[in-house]
């Protein structure tokens, strides 16, 4: 920390040189304050809960990120304008899927089960997430991050808010403005495995091994024929019947069998592009914005890819001098398609562990219609036949409306009433034919599945706005009523068995096998009553206070409703009477606020005892009924964080803005589905237990470097956060978590989710076999991996397992300059993070000894232990060892990073030459995305891409992207 506060430190002494610089060049430093407005940045107005504030008068902790900022971005979501835009904002891209959103969490994670994504509100409208929106038709997006500014959302602020702000009509004549860009993606990094020669000498040591310990005099340089011949097998070029675990494919090294790169024919360059069209304008009374918007990326894996098409209608209407009401419609139609990459045993991971080496008639397609599989090969299918095979193409439309009517009742009395409806319906088709047609016919296991999902919600809210100045004071107070609905119908079907593989859509009822044939629906509401009261004396003293009332239909009939409150202040110190005419000082301003959020972002019915299907033996027959599947709590309710925020603003000649905020975030009432004894016909259960604590310090800073023709800017942030368990329930008890249970721990004192791992140390030689003082498992030989005796007992067993680090990164950051020139302007942005782990269990699982030869290896395998004298590199061990089973550190990687983000050069033409063309403006750009990163993740693609406990099973590389934008207007 000291480190990063020296760098902004050393970055604010940098610009004062620079200013003083221009000083000496310009004139005095009055005069170059003096002719700037100093309230420029205090009249700013941000989007705050249920209203809008000007930027000085903000008590609360608010980030905000302009649309300038991200308008020549090649972003398909409006979630990855937010990355490294906002102190205490994290963003992961936890898979370079198309289309799929990112992961956000604002001042670290506050709970174990239920939800920690921050709320969604667009243009007032609570939102499941930001999907339906296009980038172009943004005008800012504000976080909400401590309780103060949050908490008018009360059971829903735990995480903090994302408010996105669209842009809306003006008067005017129709302004049209048409953006477009196309670019070309490649995959960010291939990951280390071995390439066919590697894999060669990989699998003839193993096979040599097993052959010189099948039987005396057998040696490792014995030919073909006489391991052949010691089957009794035929000594032909049919290798059909080899023994490959004793037996070397003889065309290893020649040019009678393929060698293939699969990463290289798995992934491919793809496209990337986005089209807008949008008309702006309007009257005094009648304001309207309309647009149109279309997005394509195929994805990098082959066959896969994103669609989105986008329509947005924003109309404003002054009725009368009281009167005024609007409407919006955002229908938004999206398809993804292709097979499932990421994951386990997903296409990614197939392909990873794929032999690089198959028969030449077969290549790509080994394995594959009726291409036998290589014989020293496992069983796997061709990936490359997969994907361009397999039917998974998801269809979503999106419906978004809104519209309200307001009155003034009086001057300073205003009543609102809105309602908002979200829409969707999701259709998933699927079909796998039948890939091997050597031992089936088509259609024989072909598997056909289609799931749809129809989502509503609805909103009504009414709000009751009073402002009035008294002089010097100035009051402001909001009450409010808010209900919503939600309601989500699920039908899936999965049918196996059929006549062909002709058809992709097939009557389910003529298949041979039913495999799932089930419908579900569910249901819940939220009702609240809310108020807020702001007072402001001489634009100095700033006081408000807030309180909502919640009732949740996911809990207990006695615990349906929480009150959450929230207060604090802030104090302009610039605008005192011994600071007001210090011209050096723009802003100065100090902040404190706490207050109590909820979280019941839960499953629907956790509450209860519900039933589920099951049969019953009546004689000798089998009856359908229904059995209980989960324990009820009545006592079940809110999740409560409790948040403190201390916070100070500083600007310096109207060109430096400095913000530092010290927050503590205690959340109590876990929602926790905590492990309970079996012999209650449960293993687990809902309940409110544990506490956990977020304590942090965020800093903000942008500078105008240079002002004159050349012009450099520049924005700075970091954030830092450290996270703690204070207390679970069952006594305190740890619960096991990550990858069966076997990788991570939830225990009081340490960070959610830690990692606990046997420690690898190295590779046991031949004398620590033989020494008794050296601890290691049972049955260990030499080239096996060496622990750490951590609890000193001798022996290495499930007591040597300890704490090794945890997901939670010690600090996150993001550093923006920018820079024009007449007509030129150029922006280079760089974000990453120090500490914190990712655990590669897909790299484990192309990484592990005693997996025989059949698969392929990550890389590192070409330096492992062959004998005491050949160590190798002193971490990977001997390929035939016992130690594989073991869950250890050899797959922990410290997941900082360093990454070029994004460069930007764009041209504005002249207005000259643009006049003549009809035009307002024009601009031409060219956009580099994932530029460049600096990490130390050797096992997996991206050291973002895990879950919330830290793991990593293969997901989707990210994309670098090189593409070209141009955007008028006219």
């Amino acid at each position: 920390m000291k480190k990063s506060i020296m760098t902004l430190g050393i970055l604010l002494s940098t610009t004062s040189f620079i200013f003083a610089q221009e000083k000496q060049s310009t004139g005095t430093v009055k005069d170059t304050v003096q002719s700037k407005n100093k309230t420029k940045d205090i009249e700013e107005v941000v989007i705050i809960a249920y209203g809008t504030q000007k930027k000085g008068e903000v008590t609360g902790s608010v980030g905000r990120v302009s649309a300038e900022s991200f308008k020549d971005r090649p972003i398909a979501r409006v979630d990855q304008a937010l990355t490294g835009q906002i102190a205490g904002v994290k963003t992961r891209s936890t898979t370079g899927k198309p289309g799929e959103a990112l992961e956000i969490r604002v001042r670290g994670t506050a709970s174990i089960s239920a939800n920690n994504s921050p709320l969604y509100v667009i243009d007032g409208i609570v939102a499941d997430d930001m999907a339906n929106i296009s980038p172009d038709d943004v005008q800012s997006i504000e976080v909400l991050k401590d309780a103060a500014s949050t908490a008018m959302y009360g059971s829903r602020g735990s995480n903090g808010i994302v408010i996105v702000t669209t842009k809306k009509g003006v008067s005017g004549k129709p302004s049209f403005t048409f953006s477009q860009y196309y670019g070309v993606q490649t995959i960010e990094k291939k990951l280390d495995i071995m390439n066919s020669a590697e894999w060669i000498d990989y699998a003839t040591e193993a096979i040599n091994k097993r052959w010189v310990a099948l039987a005396p005099g057998n040696s490792a340089s014995d030919s073909y024929a006489v391991r052949a011949n010691y089957y009794n097998l035929p000594n032909t070029t049919d290798y059909n019947l080899a023994n490959i675990n004793t037996m070397i494919d003889p065309r290893w090294g020649t040019n009678q069998v393929a060698y293939i790169d699969w990463q290289d024919a798995f992934y491919r360059p793809a496209a990337i592009q986005n089209y807008q069209l949008s008309v702006r304008g309007g009257s005094s009374n009648v304001k309207y914005a309309i647009s149109a918007a279309y997005f394509d990326q195929e994805g990098m894996a082959l066959n896969t890819g994103f669609n989105r098409f986008n329509l947005s209608a924003v109309v404003d209407v002054n009725i009368s001098s009281k009167w005024k009401a609007g409407i919006a419609l955002r229908p938004s139609y999206a398809q993804s398609y292709g097979a499932t990459v990421d994951g386990k045993d997903n296409e990614a991971h197939k392909m990873l562990s794929m032999v690089p080496v198959a028969e030449l008639g077969a290549g790509l397609y080994t394995n594959f219609w009726n291409n036998i599989r290589y014989r020293w090969a496992g069983s796997t299918v061709s990936p490359i036949g997969t994907l361009e095979n397999t039917t998974n193409n998801t269809n979503e439309f999106r419906m978004l409306s809104s519209l309200y009517m307001s009155y003034d009742i009086l001057p300073d009395l205003n009543f609102k009433i809105s309602g908002a409806a979200t829409n969707n319906f999701n259709i998933n088709n699927g079909y796998t034919p039948t890939f091997n047609l050597v031992t089936n016919i088509p259609g024989q296991v072909s598997i056909a599945s289609r799931r749809t999902v129809n989502y509503n919600r609805y909103l009504g809210e009414a709000l009751l706005n009073y402002k009035k100045t008294f002089g010097s004071h100035t009051i402001t107070a909001l009450a409010g009523y808010s209900a919503e609905n939600y309601r989500t119908t699920s039908q899936y079907n999965r049918n196996k068995g059929f006549a062909n593989d002709d058809l992709k859509t097939f009557n389910f009822t003529q298949s041979a096998s039913v495999l799932n044939s089930e419908y579900t629906a569910s249901e819940w509401m939220l009702t609240s009553l809310f108020g807020r009261l702001n007072y402001d004396y001489q634009k100095k003293y700033m006081l408000f206070a807030s309180i909502r009332r919640d009732g949740s239909s996911r809990f207990g009939w006695d615990n349906l409703y929480g009150n959450f409150a929230a207060f604090g202040g802030a104090w302009k110190v610039d605008k005192e009477d011994f600071l007001k005419d210090q011209n050096w000082l723009s802003n100065l301003k100090l902040r404190y606020s706490w207050g109590e959020n909820g979280n019941n972002a839960i499953g629907d019915y956790r509450a209860f005892g519900t039933l589920a299907g099951g049969n019953y033996s009546f004689g000798n027959n089998l009856s359908n009924g229904l059995v209980p599947n989960t324990i009820e709590n009545k006592n079940l309710t809110w999740e409560k964080t409790q948040s403190s925020d201390f916070g100070f603003e500083l600007g310096l000649f109207n060109r430096i803005d400095f913000s530092a905020d010290y927050y503590i975030k205690k959340t109590n009432d876990l929602l926790l589905q905590e492990p309970i004894a079996s012999a209650s016909g449960y293993t687990t259960a809902w309940r409110n237990v544990g506490s956990v604590e977020n304590r942090g310090l965020e800093l903000e800073l942008s500078t105008k470097n240079l002002t004159g023709q050349f012009k450099w800017n520049t924005s700075a942030n970091i954030a830092f956060n450290n996270n703690k368990v204070l207390q679970l329930g069952n006594n305190n008890k740890p619960i096991y978590t990550g990858f069966s249970s076997l990788t991570n721990i939830i225990q009081v004192g340490e960070e959610l989710n830690s990692f606990y791992l046997y420690e690898a140390i190295g590779i046991l030689s031949t004398a620590d076999i033989n020494n008794a003082g050296v601890a290691k498992t049972t049955g260990a030989i030499a080239g096996d991996v060496k622990y750490k005796d951590f609890n000193g007992d001798g022996k290495i067993d499930e007591n040597d397992r300890h704490i090794i680090g945890s997901p939670t990164p010690d600090y996150y950051w993001g550093f923006t300059n920018t820079f024009s020139y007449k007509g030129f302007d150029l922006s280079v942005f760089f974000q990453g993070q120090k500490g914190g782990y990712s655990y590669a269990l897909l790299g484990r699982a192309i990484d592990r000894p005693g997996m025989g030869t059949t698969t392929n290896v990550m890389g590192n395998w070409a330096n492992r232990w062959r004998s005491d004298a050949d160590p190798g590199d002193g971490k990977t061990p001997r390929l035939d060892g016992t130690t594989g089973g073991l869950l250890d550190t050899r797959w922990l990687y410290d997941a900082s990073y360093i990454q070029l983000k994004n460069v930007t050069l764009g041209y504005n033409f002249p207005q000259e030459l643009v006049s003549k063309l009809k035009i307002s403006n024009l601009r031409l750009y060219v956009s580099l995305e994932n530029v460049w990163r600096k990490d130390n993740y050797y096992g997996g693609y991206n050291p973002e891409s895990v879950q919330s406990d830290g793991t990593d099973y293969g997901a989707y590389p990210n994309a670098k992207v090189y593409m070209m934008g141009l955007n008028f207007n006219f």
